[in-house]
């Protein structure tokens, strides 16, 4: 069955600039992107789907999607430019809300271009190369040893 968050970040995906150096017209592109994939998201349902979720008011940082009937937190980088950061960042976000909430967040999809999220594990691969890829991670899972290491599990 196919996730209709990650059809819609491929959908929004597809207004991507083709060809531009322009950094500006790039930022601005990306940025209507995202709002597009939000937008789409949000109409699926907006009792179910959370647009922008504080993961706590300290650290002031926000999961893109949170799909309150799976517990899945989504995470759309459109440019693949700094992919590793954003998907490290997204890890630490989610051991935050498993900490400091009662029900945690049991799957993070991250959606970033085929060609920068080959870099990660639990990677799908059905996309075309320069299409959104879903690298979905499972907190009990692959980084179980980041989670370890870092002192969460």
């Amino acid at each position: 069955m196919s996730d209709p968050v990650v059809a819609a970040a491929q959908s929004a995906f597809a207004q991507r600039l083709r060809d531009s150096s322009d950094v500006s017209d790039n930022t601005r592109n990306a940025q209507a992107i995202a709002k597009a994939w939000r937008t789409a998201v949000y109409e699926l349902d907006p009792d179910r789907y959370q647009i922008e979720v504080l993961v706590a008011p300290d650290l002031d940082q926000k999961i893109d999607v949170l799909d309150t009937e799976t517990h899945t937190a989504y995470e759309f980088k459109v440019s693949g430019k700094n992919a590793t950061g954003e998907f490290y960042k997204d890890i630490v976000k989610v051991i935050v809300w498993n900490r400091k909430r009662k029900r945690p967040i049991g799957k993070l999809v991250f959606v970033t271009e085929e060609e920068w999220g080959r870099k990660y594990p639990g990677q799908s691969h059905e996309c075309q190369r320069r299409e959104p890829s879903k690298i979905v991670v499972y907190p009990q899972g692959v980084t179980k040893g980041l989670f370890t290491a870092l002192g969460f599990v």
